[in-house]
This record gives C-alpha cells, sequence and structure tokens, in this order.
C-alpha cells in the first residue's frame, strides 16, 4: 500500500439552485480550492506564464463562461462567494484546460523544444458495450493521469434536481465540469488531454469543462454530443460519450476539426495522441511517448475476457504496470523533478446502466474502488 491509499473523497450532495450549488461547493471545500489555485499558478508560470498574467487572463473567462453558460457562471460565482476567493481565481480553474494547453500549443507553434513542456496528461480510457460485459451493461472507464499535487483535491459532486437532469461525477475542487460522470438518463463521460500545433489559435470558445458539465446535463445521446461538436475549440481534446443503451462515440477533436470513432469488437480505448490526421501533426507523443502503448495494452488486457468483462476485470486492467512508472497506472517519476511529478489520481469504472461509478483515489494498483451512485 502506498502513501496515497488513505485518502478518501468528499462527496457533495446538491440540488436545484445553481448560486446555492456553488455557495456549498465553496464553503466545504475552500481549502482544497484554494491548494489547487496555488498548483495551477505555479504550473503556469513554469510554462512562462506569472502569476499577474495568469490572473489577468482568468479575468477574461468570467465574461466569456457567463456569455457560454449563465448557471455555470452563477454556480461559479456561489463557489467564489462560499470559498471567500476572488471570482477570477474560480474562473482560472474552470478554464485551465484551456490555459494550460494554450501554452502548449504556443510552444508547438515556435520552435519545438520538449524540455519547455510540462508532461502532465497521461489519462487511458475505455468504452465497452453490452456485447463484451458479462451483464450485457454499457461501461466506460478511465485512469486519470495529472498533476500529483492534485491528488487529494478533489471531489464527487452528486447533483439531485426537480427540474433538469440528475448527475454523479468527479472533478477537481473549485471546477464545475465533471470530466467523468454518469447522468440519470444512463449518459456517461470519459476524456484524455491530446495537443495538436492548432491548439491556441481561437481565443476564448468555449472551456473544455464547461463542455464536459453539458454533456452531463443532457437529456439525450444526441444533445450530448452538441457542446463537443457545435462550435470551435481553443485547445485539442478527447471525449468518450457513451449511453446505457449500448452505444459509445469518441470523439478527437482539435480547434477546429473533429473526427468521429466507433468501438470494434464491442470496445474502443484511447490514450493521448490524434489517430487522425486531419487534426495536424499530434504532439503529446512527442513528450509523453507512453501514449503510444497504454490505449492498445489496455485494448488487448480488456480483449482477453471479452463477453465476461466486470468491474473486477477492468480494475486489474487499468492496474497494469507495463513501462513503470509510465504505465497505464502511472507512478511518480523520482528521475524528475517534484513539480513535474505525475500519477494516476483516480481510476473509474462507470456502469451506465446502474447509473453508478466505481472511483479509486489514487493508483488503482494499491487503492480499493469505492462504489457512488447517482442515488443517495
Amino acid at each position: 500500500m502506498n502513501k496515497f491509499s488513505q485518502f478518501d473523497l468528499p462527496v457533495l450532495n446538491l440540488g436545484d439552485d445553481p448560486f446555492e450549488r456553488g455557495l456549498i461547493h465553496g464553503h466545504e471545500l475552500s481549502a482544497m480550492i484554494r491548494n489547487n489555485v496555488r498548483t495551477y499558478l505555479k504550473r503556469f508560470k513554469a510554462g512562462g506564464l506569472n502569476e499577474d498574467s495568469a490572473r489577468d487572463e482568468s479575468e477574461k473567462w468570467i465574461e466569456v463562461i457567463k456569455k457560454q453558460n449563465e448557471e455555470y457562471y452563477i454556480e461559479m460565482s456561489g463557489v467564489s462567494e462560499g470559498s471567500d476567493m476572488p471570482l477570477n481565481d474560480i474562473a482560472m480553474l474552470n478554464a485551465r484546460y484551456e490555459i494550460t494547453f494554450g501554452l502548449f500549443g504556443k510552444e508547438a507553434n515556435g520552435d519545438f523544444d520538449s524540455s519547455k513542456v510540462d508532461t502532465t496528461d497521461g489519462c487511458s480510457t475505455f468504452g465497452l458495450l453490452p456485447e463484451t460485459t458479462a451483464n450485457n451493461h454499457t461501461i466506460l472507464g478511465q485512469n486519470w493521469d495529472w498533476l500529483a499535487g492534485i491528488h487529494q483535491n478533489c471531489v464527487i459532486i452528486r447533483i439531485n434536481r426537480s427540474r433538469g437532469t440528475n448527475i454523479i461525477f468527479f472533478t477537481e475542487a473549485g471546477i464545475l465540469g465533471g470530466k467523468m460522470g454518469v447522468n440519470e438518463h444512463g449518459i456517461g463521460l470519459v476524456e484524455n488531454g491530446l495537443v495538436s500545433n492548432h491548439d491556441g489559435i481561437n481565443q476564448y470558445e468555449k472551456p473544455f469543462h464547461v463542455r464536459c458539465r453539458e454533456i452531463l446535463d443532457s437529456d439525450s445521446f444526441d444533445q450530448a454530443l452538441r457542446p463537443v461538436i457545435e462550435t470551435k475549440r481553443v485547445c485539442s481534446a478527447n471525449f468518450v460519450i457513451g449511453h446505457a443503451d449500448g452505444e459509445i462515440i469518441n470523439i478527437e477533436t482539435s480547434p477546429n476539426e473533429a473526427s468521429y470513432h466507433y468501438p470494434e469488437d464491442g470496445m474502443i480505448t484511447h490514450s493521448n495522441h490524434f489517430t487522425d490526421t486531419r487534426h495536424g501533426p499530434s504532439l503529446m507523443e512527442r513528450i509523453s511517448t507512453s501514449t503510444l502503448y497504454r490505449a492498445n495494452r489496455l485494448n488487448r488486457l480488456l480483449m482477453k475476457h471479452k463477453g465476461n468483462l466486470n468491474e473486477e476485470l477492468c480494475q486489474q486492467a487499468l492496474a497494469d504496470h507495463f513501462g513503470f512508472p509510465n504505465a497505464i497506472c502511472r507512478h511518480p517519476d523520482n528521475s524528475l523533478p517534484a513539480a513535474k511529478q505525475t500519477m494516476t489520481n483516480a481510476s473509474f469504472v462507470i456502469d451506465l446502466n446502474q447509473r453508478r461509478m466505481a472511483v479509486a483515489s489514487g493508483p488503482p494498483c494499491s487503492n480499493s474502488f469505492n462504489s457512488y451512485s447517482i442515488e443517495k
């Protein structure tokens, strides 16, 4: 058992009113939110964006988010008041994907130097159609690899509404868009970071985390696809969107393009490089070569059990250590400076039919999975 094994994820149960949701979120998780702000300010500085410039940039995202999704903005305002933190700091967290990956794009459009790029993202995702699973359910899964400093500053949020869609998702404290989750209609989401040399060519489009929240807020599968593809993007990302009735679509996106990928033999896996050339040069594999084997290896580990896959077998595949420490189950690389060390912050197996998430807080090889249902 490693040092990450004793941390239990907090769970927030929230309701209809967006400002009240944010107020509770901010009040209950204020210390975690402050930690996350500090972590990202350090990260931005490592990418060449000092604290004052980062906060100036974050100020611009307040109006962008308000224009794109007013309810998200209202909830974000509640987080600000509840945590007693400036609204631009909360906007910084909710636009941190654009700020971080925008820096990647600027570097990539110049003379590429891998030593200047923070190699933090290494997520591995999968989707299983009913013909591959023992219970004939649709299942999504992911290892979320990110900055080690974020690990103990995350939360499970459950929103039960009298009006609107009930959802459960995992997120970083202060961020309202759930990157991994499922809603009452059986719509689920997992995702991967991608980097192309086009990142940053569009400014102030709808943020990645707002798109994630809109996917989970959707009441139909076609509606869930719209937040990904209906507008241009600031930077690249991969979305795996599934439905309990036996549908999964993997969408690779760069700022101006989207490509669509479907399960083969009932299964799809993805890591952190583009598989479609229309997005232009794919850059993550140049700075994080493990992406080149993680998705294929995960596919083989799961395919061995096709037709009999259950939660336990999925968890075993996510705990694989080939290529350690840069494996499917990622661990900090002690040869790197502490600020650049990454790990699997959380691992997920999401049963869309049961509307339930099994989540391990930390690397799945040494942390137990706890079950979180959409119902309290």
